[in-house]
C-alpha cells in the first residue's frame, strides 16, 4: 500500500496537469491581490477581520472544484491510456489500488489548497496593511482563520477523493463530470425546491457549513454544525467511495 501511495503521489506530482493547475491558481491569486488593493481605500476600506475569513471562504469553492477535476481525471486518464490495466497485473487488488489514488490525490489537493490559501493572505496583506480598518486580530482571531484554513484544504481533499469515485464508476473523466452534474442538477435541485429540511442533508448545504467562517455554537438556520457537517461529509465520501470500490472490483477492464 505504501509503494502504491508514494508513486501515485509522483505521478500527481509530475502530471502536467497538476502543474498548469498551480500556475492557474497562483495567476488567480495575482489578480484578486492586485484587484482588492486597487478597488479598497477611501469610501471602501478593507475590513480585516472579515475580509480575509470571506476570501478563504469564497475560495473554498474553487479548490473544491479543482480538486474534484483533479481527482477525476487522474483516475480517468489511466483508463484512457489502459495504465490502470498494466497496474492490476502488478496489484491485482483493486480495492487497494483505488484507495491509494483516492489518498495520495487527497493529500496533494490538501497541501496545494494550504499553500494556495496562504498566498492568497499573503496577496491581500498589501491592501490590508494599506487600507485595512477595524481592530487588532487577537489570538483567537489567528486561531480561527488557520481552523477555517484547514477546513478548506479538508474539503477539496474530500472532493477530490469523491472526484476519483465517480471516475471509477463511470470508468472516464466525462462520465465523472457527468455524474456530479446530474447529482447538482437532478438532486440539489429538486431537493432546494422540496424544502430547506431536505437540502440542509445535501453536499452542498453540508460543505457550505463546514466551511462557515467564524465559531458556531449551534447549527445555522440552513445548516449544521461544522463538526456535525464534517461527520456528514466524511459518511457521504466513504460510502460513495465504498460503492466505487465495488463497482470496480465488478467491472471488467481487461
Amino acid at each position: 500500500m505504501s509503494e502504491l501511495f508514494v508513486a501515485d503521489l509522483q505521478r500527481i506530482l509530475w502530471r502536467p496537469f497538476t502543474r498548469a493547475l498551480a500556475l492557474v491558481v497562483l495567476i488567480l491569486v495575482a489578480i484578486t491581490g492586485a484587484s482588492v488593493f486597487f478597488q479598497s481605500g477611501g469610501e471602501h476600506p478593507f475590513t480585516t477581520l472579515t475580509a480575509l475569513p470571506a476570501a478563504l471562504g469564497d475560495a473554498a469553492g474553487l479548490l473544491a472544484l479543482a480538486g474534484f477535476v483533479s481527482g477525476a481525471t487522474f483516475f480517468g486518464a489511466d483508463y484512457a491510456s489502459r495504465a490502470l490495466t498494466t497496474l492490476l497485473t502488478w496489484e491485482p487488488r483493486r480495492s487497494r489500488v483505488l484507495a491509494a489514488r483516492a489518498v495520495s490525490c487527497a493529500a496533494v489537493i490538501a497541501s496545494g489548497s494550504l499553500a494556495a490559501l496562504a498566498l492568497l493572505c499573503v496577496a491581500l496583506l498589501p491592501a490590508a496593511l494599506a487600507h485595512g480598518s477595524g481592530g487588532a486580530p487577537t489570538a483567537a482571531w489567528y486561531l480561527s482563520m488557520a481552523g477555517l484554513a484547514l477546513r478548506c484544504a479538508l474539503l477539496a481533499a474530500a472532493v477530490s477523493a469523491i472526484g476519483v469515485s465517480c471516475a471509477a464508476i463511470g470508468r472516464s473523466t466525462g462520465a465523472a463530470l457527468a455524474i456530479v452534474a446530474l447529482y447538482l442538477i437532478g438532486v440539489e435541485r429538486t431537493a432546494s425546491a422540496i424544502g430547506l429540511w431536505l437540502s440542509r442533508w445535501l453536499l452542498f448545504a453540508l460543505a457550505r457549513s463546514w466551511v462557515a467562517s467564524g465559531p458556531r455554537s449551534s447549527a445555522a438556520p440552513d445548516g449544521h454544525t461544522i463538526v456535525t457537517s464534517g461527520l456528514l461529509l466524511l459518511v457521504a465520501v466513504l460510502a460513495l467511495f465504498a460503492f466505487a470500490s465495488w463497482a470496480l472490483s465488478h467491472t471488467d477492464i481487461a
